[in-house]
């Protein structure tokens, strides 16, 4: 059974709401790859910007939710993976994310959940651990403008840089797929800890 920090514990005690987030119940239910979809994986980004926002799912995510949910039921995609954490407000992204694909009626077997990302940098790499670890090679990143152009064009956008300073390597290798989808390669180096820990814990 995949378990998201088979590798390096957990130190990040997600949090929803003032309450502990477990993670490995969340994703007790996963089905397993799909080996029919053409995709094993379409990994959502949380959205939630610094100001202007308190609290909910912003309309942004539930966009890329929509797109995702789209592109499970017509196998482009097999499990849909939401990453974010508890950043710009008590609310976790990533747990409003599967509470929103729920509600629309996905699969809770088709849903795996990453709570403790809090930047860009970190949702790629922990849903890259996802990725490798169930034995899958690629996956699709489900986004929008802004973040489309940043992961389309890692060199040029600055993002290859910004992981390296963040977290002393590149997460994987990301093109355009089509709108609003990337095509994401993750590197074997996302199962390493970060060069230095975030003030969050997060490896």
């Amino acid at each position: 059974m995949l378990r998201l920090y088979d590798m390096h514990p957990c130190r990040c005690q997600p949090t929803h709401r003032g309450r502990p987030v477990d993670s490995a119940a969340l994703n007790g239910g996963w089905r397993g790859l799909d080996e029919e979809a053409q995709f094993a994986f379409l990994i959502v980004p949380g959205f939630c910007p610094r100001f202007g926002w308190s609290a909910g799912l912003h309309p942004a995510a539930a966009t890329r939710l929509e797109q995702a949910a789209r592109d499970l039921e017509t196998r482009v995609g097999g499990t849909i993976i939401v990453s974010g954490g508890a950043v710009h407000s008590a609310d976790n992204e990533a747990v409003l994310m599967r509470e929103w694909l729920i509600g629309r009626g996905v699969d809770i077997g088709r849903i795996l959940c990453d709570p403790c990302a809090r930047h860009t940098t970190t949702n790629l790499r922990n849903a890259g651990r996802m990725v490798l670890g169930a034995g899958a090679a690629e996956a699709l990143v489900i986004t929008s403008s802004p973040q489309t152009y940043y992961l389309s064009y890692p060199w040029r956008s600055s993002f290859h840089l910004r992981c390296m300073v963040e977290l002393g390597y590149r997460v994987g290798e990301l093109a355009l797929h089509g709108p609003m989808h990337i095509r994401f390669r993750p590197s074997p180096d996302v199962f390493r800890a970060s060069w230095k820990e975030t003030r969050a814990g997060d490896p």
